[in-house]
């Protein structure tokens, strides 16, 4: 395992010239258009753009988050950097959008990520498509029936590195397992299932782009040479060296955002804004019991709700903790008041729901965080397992 102190030339930093950074990314471009299993690579240098201080910058770095965690350590630095967000109010970068645009392009095949911010899967990235390799400050498990949980909230409450139950139960039937955090701390095994498909797509990758990391934490490091060692191309981009730079294809010394705005354009692509979704499912049993909960894109619970407020003529019922369930009668249309965590300043929803109209459906909750507005509800069928 790598130690968190460096010598000053790991921490240096190194710029393309312009011109050289135009034809760099020229042939990226080439390169991805030709691509038949493009791979992404990402360590906490993409997420520097989002306000999140990486780890190994040095002192007198150009990014504006400052010098890394690790670095402010060692030294015992105090000053407070330019630009500082909580990983729970960061917005996806223009990184991450573009990535996503290049999964549902059809381009980018799978994203192997160093990150725990959980920007990706906020972004849109399918949880098919990506191995969180260091786990998710959102995401929590359950060790007994491997049921995953996103949550809005930040999952780890343990006060030591090894300790890492939440306090939480799992709630599938029967299983009752205390909920463990997916953050995976250095000396602590990756999680099987992750690695093994890190390994696999860098393995049959031709092309494979590294995004901020600098490639010195093993196992994950050893991934893109896996598909330098089957005959693929391996491109970097990174302020600093990495210990991979002399099987690179390309180098490409530049902040990541700035590579991003050169790239897209020449693959004819514009970078999505994000928006936030939240899915919403209901189950009305015999009209006499209500059930409200949230899912992630794939069906994983996810708690999106800090409370939900249920109005039947004027008559309030107020439920602050999950499982949401209200027991009234519901023969007629009644108002939900929808109130969420409030890490992206969401004002609280009001749905009026018709009982007739409301099993078997899903409603999507649009949520613009730039104008603070709720910008659409829409209802689809749906049909539980």
């Amino acid at each position: 395992m790598d130690s968190h102190i460096k010598n000053e030339e790991e921490k240096k930093e190194y710029f393309d010239s312009k011109e050289e950074l135009e034809l760099k990314i020229e042939q990226l471009a080439l390169w991805i258009k030709d691509s038949h299993h493009f791979v992404a690579f990402t360590g906490a240098g993409i997420s520097t753009g989002a306000g999140i201080a990486d780890f190994r910058s040095g002192k007198n770095t150009v990014l504006e988050t400052g010098p890394g965690i690790w670095e402010k350590k060692a030294l015992h630095l105090t000053e407070k950097p330019k630009v500082s967000t909580d990983m729970l109010k960061a917005f996806p970068t223009k990184c991450h959008m573009s990535l996503l645009k290049l999964i549902d392009e059809g381009y980018l095949k799978y994203i192997i990520s160093q990150n725990v911010d959980g920007l990706h899967r906020k972004s849109g990235i399918p949880p098919e498509k990506i191995s969180e390799l260091h786990g998710n400050t959102n995401i929590e498990t359950c060790p007994k029936c491997k049921k995953e949980y996103l949550r809005d909230f930040r999952t780890r409450t343990a006060k030591t590195v090894k300790d890492h139950q939440t306090g939480r139960v799992c709630t599938v039937k029967d299983c009752g397992g205390m909920l463990n955090d997916s953050i995976i701390n250095f000396t602590e095994a990756l999680p099987e299932k992750a690695m093994d498909l890190a390994f696999y797509h860098s393995a049959i990758s031709d092309l494979h782009l590294v995004m901020g990391s600098s490639l010195r934490v093993q196992p994950a490091a050893s991934m893109p040479d896996d598909t330098v060692k089957k005959g693929g191309r391996l491109v970097i981009i990174n302020l600093q060296k990495t210990p991979l730079d002399d099987v690179a294809s390309m180098i490409i010394h530049a902040k990541i955002d700035d590579v991003i705005d050169l790239l897209m354009p020449k693959l004819k692509l514009t970078i999505p804004t994000w928006k936030i979704t939240r899915r919403v499912l209901f189950q009305l049993d015999n009209e006499a019991t209500l059930s409200v909960k949230a899912i992630d894109v794939d069906g994983t619970p996810h708690s999106t709700f800090k409370q939900i407020n249920l109005n039947i003529n004027g008559k309030v019922t107020e439920n602050k903790k999950e499982p949401f369930v209200f027991k009234d009668k519901f023969s007629k249309e009644f108002i939900l008041e929808l109130i969420f965590h409030g890490y992206y300043d969401e004002p609280g929803l009001k749905l009026t729901l018709d009982p007739k109209n409301l099993n078997n459906k899903i409603y999507l909750l649009e949520y613009d965080p730039y104008t603070k507005k709720w910008d659409e509800v829409t209802a689809l069928d749906y049909y539980f397992d």
